[in-house]
């Protein structure tokens, strides 16, 4: 009578990331694959399932790989709308939104805007903020290079310093070297 539930893909809890009390939870969604479905609920009972994960809402087919854990839809059990009870402990749920879901490094938690204590998971880009807070390496004071001159002459530049120091100075040089020798 019940063979009809058994042909149909196993529903399942998508989490994304397990902390001491809280887990984050990206949603609902189906152990999809070519396998049966008898299979596939056995695999994620065993926590052993590597096929793919339809999410709800959005169709989205993502690896088993990028969630934490894959909990049967009859083994999470919801206290309220903030709380469940899975492994016989009671838990925090904060949502994932859908640009986390395939976000491969830590998640922190967010207070949700309006009424209650719900909370969402964001990205944790502290290590990123770190390394462009974080003072650059020193720039050494001058850097010559040689550059062909007006003339066949080399001079020598310092491009640290403003440049029209450097027109002034050639300009003044080439004068000078005029006037000695009686061109001016």
């Amino acid at each position: 009578m019940f063979n009809w539930m058994e042909r149909r893909s196993p529903s399942v809890w998508a989490i994304k990331q397990i902390d001491a009390n809280v887990i984050h939870l990206c949603g609902r969604g189906e152990a999809a694959g070519p396998d049966s479905a008898r299979k596939r609920r056995k695999e994620l009972a065993e926590n052993r399932y590597q096929g793919t994960i339809r999410l709800e809402y959005s169709g989205m087919d993502l690896h088993a790989s990028l969630f934490e854990a894959l909990v049967l839809i009859d083994d999470l059990v919801w206290l309220d709308e903030c709380y469940v009870r899975w492994q016989d402990r009671r838990w925090c749920v904060a949502w994932v939104p859908e640009r986390c879901w395939t976000y491969q490094g830590p998640l922190i938690l967010e207070a949700s805007m309006g009424p209650g204590k719900h909370f969402t998971s964001t990205e944790d880009v502290s290590a990123i903020r770190e390394k462009a807070s974080a003072p650059a390496s020193p720039v050494p004071s001058s850097r010559w290079w040689d550059l062909a001159a007006l003339g066949d002459e080399q001079r020598r530049f310092d491009y640290t310093s403003p440049p029209d120091l450097h027109r002034l100075t050639a300009t003044s040089q080439k004068h000078r070297t005029l006037t000695r020798a009686g061109h001016i």
